[in-house]
């Protein structure tokens, strides 16, 4: 699907990969719906991106808010073609040392969010008899690391969300793909969560050293346009031969993480 012409709506837009997706997006002709908790830098957005923009400030944990957001897109377009639930927090932290507070935070925003603001955009999309959804995962949404117990969990829960959503809303001519990020540079070890809440403010040196946010939404591009299931990107030959692990020997991967140096 290509994205000129087509209302994009964007979770998380105002940082990292949501950021240069919305100004890629705007590049190839697309109208853009920006929406993350950071108002101040989407309507800084804005004046950037022109008229085919709607700044439309929505928080991941409150979804009593989604159904207003939904028509207010609906209002100002009269459609959604699609959708790029990119919004997410990490973590940093042992499970004995994590408060079933953060664990909930980090649910609700990474899966409960993204399936709830999904669920309403359905139907519209049904009705359209097209469009696509797509879904910020992460190679920890593949196989998992210490310290990011619940973060792993979340995208894995992304993961069986998209395999049955695909399905489901195949006959309707509605694509859903999985993004599924290695290293990109952002700031999400920055503000990913340790036990108590606080944020860990350490860039990660595999973050440090990866990609580019404006080359990770070059390649998110590319893969709509080639309506792929799978988008990958920021892999590294270590994670490629992680993923070969955990498909085809889990158990020897299983073993080499009990000792895996991880930050």
């Amino acid at each position: 699907m290509e994205v000129k012409d087509k209302v994009v709506w964007i979770t998380g837009a105002s940082s990292g990969i949501g950021e240069a997706l919305a100004y890629q997006v705007s590049r190839e002709g697309g109208r853009v719906v920006l929406s993350a908790r950071n108002e101040e830098k989407l309507i800084a957005m804005a004046k950037d991106l022109g008229d085919d923009c709607l700044v439309l400030p929505l928080d991941m944990s409150c979804w009593d808010s989604f159904p207003a957001a939904v028509e207010r897109v609906l209002e100002k377009w009269g459609r959604i073609d699609i959708l790029i639930n990119n919004a997410g927090i990490s973590q940093r932290s042992l499970v004995a040392e994590t408060e079933i507070s953060v664990v909930e935070k980090i649910m609700i925003t990474n899966y409960v969010g993204p399936a709830g603001l999904t669920g309403l955009v359905i139907p519209h999309m049904m009705e359209q008899k097209g469009g696509y959804c797509l879904f910020v995962s992460s190679v920890a949404g593949k196989f998992a690391t210490p310290l990011r117990s619940t973060y792993a969990a979340s995208k894995m829960a992304l993961q069986g969300f998209t395999d049955a959503l695909r399905a489901e809303v195949y006959p309707y001519g509605i694509r859903v793909s999985l993004i599924v990020p290695g290293f990109v540079k952002t700031a999400i070890s920055l503000n990913a969560l340790e036990g108590k809440g606080n944020k860990h403010d350490k860039m990660d040196p595999n973050q440090e050293g990866g990609i580019s946010p404006e080359k990770a939404a070059r390649i998110i591009i590319r893969g709509i346009v080639r309506e792929k299931r799978e988008i990958l990107l920021g892999m590294v030959p270590k994670t490629r031969f992680a993923l070969f692990l955990s498909r085809f020997f889990p158990g020897l991967l299983a073993r080499m993480m009990r000792t895996a140096r991880v930050t």
